[in-house]
Order: structure tokens, then sequence, then C-alpha cells
């Protein structure tokens, strides 16, 4: 099945104390990296959640990812969006296919983590949004509640969130290791 991906990069990177889009993995910064993981994966589109000029900006601000795939919506092509968050490098290409699978045009996500999802995207999508942005609320776990999304054992390391400069330094050690999945 189609799927457009896309890459949530919009973020203020405060923990990180530096621009997360920008960490350099293996002679790519994270941005390019998670484009290749996505195009790897199939992607007929990647798109790009930024607020910077170029790249897709949320249309209302402080409103975290909801906003972020919100704002994304409107330029999707596909039935389904692969919704990749720009933190999490040792993601496969093979994981993804098997949640974009799992998921086969409903919602779905790894087990006890809401980042990444598959998301069906159809008009209902961008009400529920709207509809929770409004009331207050910004979780991309309670939007996957809504939607039943199906979930998917997590693989071992790939979710490995690089929020702080000591998570990006036990992703590259992992890299380093070879104690991951992901395609370095």
């Amino acid at each position: 099945m189609q799927f457009s991906a896309l890459i949530l990069a919009g973020g203020k990177s405060s923990r990180m104390g530096q621009d997360k889009a920008l960490l350099n993995l293996n002679g790519l910064n994270l941005l390019e990296h998670m484009q290749q993981l996505a195009q790897e994966s199939g992607a007929a589109e990647v798109l790009i959640s930024r607020n910077q000029p170029g790249f897709i900006a949320d249309q209302t601000q402080q409103q975290g990812p909801l906003a972020g795939i919100l704002a994304a919506l409107e330029h999707c092509r596909s039935s389904q969006l692969l919704v990749l968050p720009i933190d999490t490098p040792l993601l496969s290409t093979l994981s993804l296919q098997r949640l974009l699978r799992h998921a086969a045009g409903q919602a779905a996500c790894f087990a006890n983590s809401p980042l990444p999802c598959v998301l069906p995207v159809n008009p209902t999508l961008s009400a529920m949004i709207s509809k929770q942005l409004q009331n207050g609320q910004r979780s991309v776990k309670a939007l996957l509640a809504d939607l039943n999304a199906r979930t998917l054992p997590a693989p071992t390391t790939e979710l490995l969130n690089t929020n702080t400069p000591q998570d990006w330094q036990l992703c590259l050690k992992l890299l380093n290791n070879g104690e991951h999945y992901a395609k370095a």
C-alpha cells in the first residue's frame, strides 16, 4: 500500500541544547538520515514538519507533534501517513515496514510508544486532531487510543529517543558497537 512519511522536526530541542535535526550521524544530519530512512522504507513522498522557511510549519504554535501532523495532512497525497520523530535514529526500515503492514489502512504504533505511528489519512483524522487541540489535548497517545490503533511489540533498541546529550552519546555508542538494528 502506498504511503507518505512525515518527519516531525519542529521541536525546540531544549533538552539537547542544540537543534537535534542537525546532529551528525555517519556523515548525514538527523534530518537527512530520517529522510533516507523514510525513502528506503518505501515512502511515496516525504514531508517535513519544521517551523522554518522551506518546510511545513505548524498552523498553531506550541501545540507539539499533533500540530505538525495536522499541518502536514493538507500536503499528504497518500491514504496512509507514517509519522517519524526526528529523534529516533536507530529505527530500521524492517521495523517500519512491519508497522506499515500491521496497520493495513488503520492506525498503528509500537507498544508503549506513540511515535513512530501510522495514521489513516482522511477528513475524520483532521477533524479529530483539530478537536483535540481545541480542547487542549496535545497527546499523540490519546489520538491513537481514539483511533483504536493496532500495536506491535516494540523493537529492542530502535525506539531510543535522543532528547539529551546523554541519550545522543548512548545512541552513538550503540551504533559503534553494532548493538542496533538500524541501517547506519
